[in-house]
């Protein structure tokens, strides 16, 4: 594909950053803000439970797994929906869905029901109506633009969803401390606010489209992604990253406990740290990333989450454990403003939605999988299981980056 070929979404009076008023804009980033919290508080909260409960590396990859199929069961029915209702709609309905499944789920455990099996259960179900709102937030980002540019819009949003890193490990460990029945009820105060908030904010009317099933949505999609030649790539790299990403995610509470002696609880001082270390690297992306270029961005950060990756699988104590994983999650968030800005401009508005399901489908795989991987592989076995893994990706980003130079993004 050619340079004309790529496609840069544009708002709808033509211009870049004129999509609606700047309250809008940081009203949807305020409701952004309070979705991916609640999304993340529970995504930590509850391996941390089941993990304090079994003590197992095994469960500790069963619950990746089960938490992440639905989302990718989700993904098809999501974008297709946002596309013909529009996203302020579809965030309503996931974020009432949520409410009613979370309530259900707090009167469970008041009543007295088993709390392991229950929080399987809120695990399974919240993952495809946490996916449903992601999907429709990420639409309201390139709808909602202020007066600030693309690049501005897609680092902040990027930005949001690595500060809800820092704060979701910290208030899910803070929950966590207090009893399941805190779990549930802090994350429904989230899902709670964000609706609530989400109400004041405009409704881009959604266009006309032929009503399809979600098959054939989930199939147009994948077209999309092959029509735009430049998501290929970006979607191989991105999908081999998120596999690295994913397994030390699995592996990091038993690392931390069962080889490091450490409470489960500094798990999640792992990923707060890190978290922190990412969200300066975004800071600095929303100054830099114009001026760059988001390929040698995309490319450099890669490189060093692949050699993190295996560090941090070779560290010999906490703290270097600690040092690595940092690094691989300030590569991580310089990554996503990579991914974040490459898709905006590749993917037109009007199909915005069917196509990025289709996107964030094919880079999600990797997280049930890795799921799966680290249920099967032995503590003893994990450093040489990350190192494969980074060596993996780091063939997989070489690749797509050096067939990304073909395109201009």
């Amino acid at each position: 594909m050619t340079a004309s070929d790529v496609h840069v979404p544009a708002p709808a009076d033509g211009t870049e950053g004129a999509g609606a008023s700047p309250r809008a804009l940081y009203g949807s980033i305020i409701v952004r803000a309070a979705n991916r919290l609640a999304t993340e508080t529970l995504s930590y909260a509850i391996p941390l439970l089941i993990f304090d409960a079994t003590h197992s590396m095994a469960w500790s990859g069963l619950v990746l797994a089960l938490e992440w199929t639905p989302r990718l069961i989700g993904i098809p029915i999501a974008g297709p929906l946002v596309d013909r209702f529009g996203s302020r709609a579809c965030l309503l309905t996931a974020e009432a869905a949520r409410t009613a499944l979370l309530t259900c789920a707090l009167v469970g455990l008041l009543a007295g029901s088993t709390a392991w099996a229950l929080l399987v259960v809120v695990a399974f179900a919240a993952g495809t109506f946490g996916q449903a709102s992601y999907i429709a937030v990420e639409k309201l980002g390139v709808e909602i633009n202020g007066s600030k540019s693309l690049a501005w819009t897609q680092s902040a949003q990027a930005g949001i969803d690595q500060t809800a890193l820092i704060a979701g490990p910290f208030v899910a460990g803070a929950l966590v401390g207090l009893g399941d029945v805190w779990v549930l009820t802090g994350v429904l105060a989230l899902v709670l606010i964000s609706m609530a908030l989400c109400r004041g904010l405009p409704e881009r009317p959604p266009g006309e489209r032929v009503r399809r099933s979600a098959w054939a949505e989930l199939t147009a999609g994948l077209r999309g992604v092959a029509r735009h030649r430049a998501l290929i790539p970006i979607v191989a790299a991105t999908a081999a990253f998120n596999l690295l990403a994913a397994t030390i995610l699995g592996m990091t509470p038993a690392i931390v406990e069962d080889r490091f002696g450490r409470p489960a609880s500094y798990a999640g001082a792992v990923w707060t740290l890190g978290a922190a270390a990412s969200l300066v690297v975004i800071v600095i992306m929303t100054r830099v990333a114009s001026r760059t270029g988001i390929l040698k961005i995309g490319l450099v950060s890669g490189l060093i989450a692949c050699a993190a990756a295996a560090g941090a699988g070779s560290a010999s104590g906490y703290a270097a454990y600690l040092t690595w994983a940092c690094l691989f999650l300030a590569a991580e968030g310089a990554f996503a403003c990579f991914l974040r800005i490459a898709r905006a401009r590749v993917i037109p508005v009007e199909e915005f939605g069917v196509t990025v399901s289709a996107v964030v489908l094919l880079i999600l795989i990797p997280y049930p999988l890795a799921g799966v991987l680290v249920a099967v592989t032995p503590l003893r076995n994990a450093p040489e299981v990350l190192a494969l893994c980074a060596v993996v990706c780091l063939a997989v980003t070489v690749l797509s980056f050096s067939r990304l130079r073909r395109h201009s993004l």
